[in-house]
């Protein structure tokens, strides 16, 4: 438990990273599966700007910022039973791009949540795209891969700004699908299953008749340790679960590495590949849950320390155990973002994503945050990958007549080449 609740950082120790080699995969979506549907690219008359090949670490505050929107994600979660993972990273970016489609006090509620005070949305947008590029530099044993898309509903009018920013700065395909066809949701997990090598396989389970757009986010990582573990050294041990103890494989290996103790705490960091990105598993002290250590963290203060303790030299010879495990986490983050402050983009009647429609009409709210980890840690390293779908859907204000047959009413069917009926009745009490 103590080192699953605490391995979803994987992508955030690679912010001041050094770019080397380019592994950039933010392509647009694909439709090839084996269902037929028609898919019109929204993005063939949009003309991306170029992404900077070597940009700068990220400004400090920004960073800051995501830390503090990791760290409030992480805890927040966490109040979740049983195993939690979560990505930040891939939160943050579905977030992002749906924070172009948002104005006004939505707008200024998702950039309290997601950023901090004095932060704008260009400066989320860079932020993003020039993360994303640092991100997916990686060393030859490390393959890195972060995809965006947004899926409209056939006859949905997106605003032309709203897909330019998505396309500039989030590389983001966009296509127009028939959401009342089934296999709509085919492609669409098509893309997602294509986008994590098949270790998440769906995302959107059946197509609400209200839901106009999908912005998703996947993310996928797969590297070797510098220092791999010898499998003759996997042997099974006691894990001490909260309903008892339990019998799995451990990793053994007896090494320098980077050790850290402190505030209430043990852990040690085991660097991937080139030492770009880096595990970390962190042990409460005494009889403290990670959920208590981490309800008593400052959230401005927690990643930063631990990024601090990862930096630490291996002078340590460490006899280290931890489990060997395969995991899968999924969640609805409504109720959680909405704690953290952006319930207004939740709400039908107050939420303004005016930004996202060609009318600039109201009536856009977010319906549902589904987000989607798995991940893998054995002898050789570590495969992880996190989707995160943003279902936007329109409420009743956006039509221009609301009828909801909630009393007494009449039905029939009719043959209408004669206009006889075939049955024709009243409804009075439909239980």
């Amino acid at each position: 438990m103590t080192i699953l609740i605490l391995c979803l950082t994987l992508v955030f120790s690679s912010c001041a990273a050094n770019p080397a080699a380019t592994n950039n995969q933010t392509t647009a979506p694909t439709t090839q599966n084996s269902t037929e549907i028609k898919a019109d690219d929204l993005m063939a008359g949009v003309q991306a700007a170029a992404w900077p090949q070597t940009p700068g670490a990220l400004d400090a505050k920004t960073a800051a910022a995501i830390n503090r929107f990791a760290a409030r994600l992480l805890a927040i979660s966490a109040e979740n039973k049983g195993n939690v993972m979560v990505s930040p990273a891939s939160v943050f970016l579905a977030l992002g791009m749906t924070l172009n489609g948002a104005d006004h006090e939505t707008k200024t509620a998702m950039l309290e949540v997601l950023a901090d005070q004095g932060i704008t949305v260009d400066m989320v947008n860079e932020a993003s795209r020039d993360w994303m590029t640092l991100l997916t530099q990686t060393g030859a044993k490390t393959s890195l891969a972060i995809a965006n898309s947004i899926w409209f509903r056939d006859g949905f009018e997106p605003d032309l700004t709203f897909l330019q920013n998505n396309a500039d700065y989030f590389q983001a395909g966009a296509r127009r699908l028939d959401f009342n066809d089934e296999a709509s949701t085919d492609v669409i997990n098509g893309w997602v299953k294509e986008a994590t090598r098949g270790t998440i396989e769906k995302i959107v389970e059946k197509i609400s008749p209200s839901t106009v757009m999908y912005l998703i986010n996947a993310i996928y990582f797969k590297s070797e340790w510098t220092t791999p573990f010898e499998e003759n050294e996997t042997y099974e041990m006691n894990f001490n679960a909260p309903a008892g103890a339990v019998k799995t494989y451990f990793l053994h290996r007896t090494d320098k590495m980077s050790y850290f103790t402190g505030n209430d705490a043990s852990g040690v960091a085991l660097p991937y590949d080139d030492g770009q990105f880096t595990y970390f598993a962190l042990l409460p002290d005494g009889e403290v849950t990670p959920r208590e250590w981490l309800a008593a963290q400052n959230p401005d203060e927690l990643f930063g320390s631990i990024a601090g303790f990862m930096a630490q030299k291996s002078n340590f010879t460490v006899a280290l155990a931890m489990p060997r495990f395969d995991a899968t986490y999924e969640d609805t983050l409504n109720n959680e973002l909405s704690a953290l402050g952006m319930g207004i983009a939740f709400d039908p009647e107050q939420a303004d994503f005016s930004k996202l429609n060609a009318a600039h009409s109201l009536g856009l709210y977010i319906s549902e945050v589904r987000h989607k980890t798995f991940i893998r840690v054995d002898e050789k390293g570590t495969e992880a990958s996190a989707v995160t779908s943003v279902a936007i859907d329109e409420s009743a204000d956006m039509s221009d007549i609301q009828l909801t047959f909630d009393r007494p009413f009449i039905y029939g069917i009719v043959d209408r080449s004669t206009g006889i009926p075939l049955f024709v009745g009243i409804l009075e009490d439909p239980s």
